[in-house]
């Protein structure tokens, strides 16, 4: 049985790194209602109860997940291939972000590679290579309906612009590209105007409400939707409501966590509780 399910992993690996190879780094996407989902890390049950929920609503309506589908949680392995697979399935409809734990030097530690290991064997530290490399191929960002930025973590301090964002190469598996860096690691905060060293590391930044002005502005957007932090409520909003960020599993490292999706309709956001999905 092992067997059976390293293979089914390999062939959808390799079929999935030739899709998202062929994905823009920036995608576009459009339609008049769209889900969008935050961190998941492991937890097996919100991502049974948001897998659920996909299957019930219409065609016409799509989803995009901000990253962090694994690490922290224990059932990482599950989470992304049930991921991938509807990735597959759904092209159209269900996109995946790279997030922060989606880049190797993240995933070595906080529980995805000592998983696979785990569960796969010597076969597990192959497997981990070949995801990390699929990782890699992920979009960063997307543009909805050309009004609202999607981002697993926040805007850079290296460009205010989203056309110098699609100018970034993939393929780069531990995030060295100090923008790209950004865009997985920054985080917003209402406690300084410009920018700030973060406490998460060198070379990432703490960005207030004037840098991300400039970057609504210079882009012709209204909101921003982000993941990224942890809050045991599963959100909260930035600079008068104009940044919104999610985090979307029911447990996390010993903590229940209220978390929540939220479904963009014309544009307006609504907060969506996971559990009474």
């Amino acid at each position: 049985m092992a067997s059976e399910i390293i293979e089914k992993m390999q062939i959808c690996i390799n079929d999935l790194r030739k899709f998202f190879e062929r994905q823009p780094i920036v995608i576009d996407v459009d339609a008049s209602i769209i889900y969008i989902v935050g961190d998941i890390h492991g937890d097996i049950e919100a991502f049974s109860k948001i897998t659920k929920f996909l299957e019930e609503i219409k065609s016409s309506e799509k989803v995009i997940f901000l990253g962090d589908y694994v690490d922290r949680g224990g059932h990482s392995t599950e989470v992304i291939c049930g991921l991938l697979e509807k990735a597959r399935e759904f092209p159209d409809r269900i996109f995946l972000l790279r997030g922060n734990h989606e880049t190797a030097p993240v995933n070595l530690h906080y529980g995805f590679y000592s998983e696979l290991v785990k569960k796969y064997g010597d076969t597990g530290k192959d497997l981990y290579f070949k995801f990390n490399e699929l990782f890699s191929q992920f979009p960063v960002a997307a543009l909805v309906n050309n009004e609202i930025f999607l981002v697993h973590g926040g805007i850079p301090n290296t460009t205010s612009s989203i056309e110098d964002i699609k100018r970034i190469k993939k393929g780069d598996i531990e995030a060295k590209d100090p923008t790209l860096m950004q865009l997985l690691w920054n985080d917003p905060t209402e406690d300084v105007k410009g920018w700030a060293p973060s406490p998460r590391g060198h070379g990432i930044y703490l960005y207030g409400e004037e840098p991300f002005e400039e970057f609504l502005e210079t882009n012709g957007i209204s909101i921003m939707v982000r993941a990224h932090s942890f809050f045991v409520e599963g959100f909260r909003y930035y600079f008068n409501r104009k940044l919104l960020s999610l985090f979307s599993p029911l447990s996390y490292v010993g903590y229940i966590v209220d978390g929540k999706i939220a479904k963009i309709h014309n544009n307006k956001i609504e907060l969506i509780d996971i559990i009474r999905l």
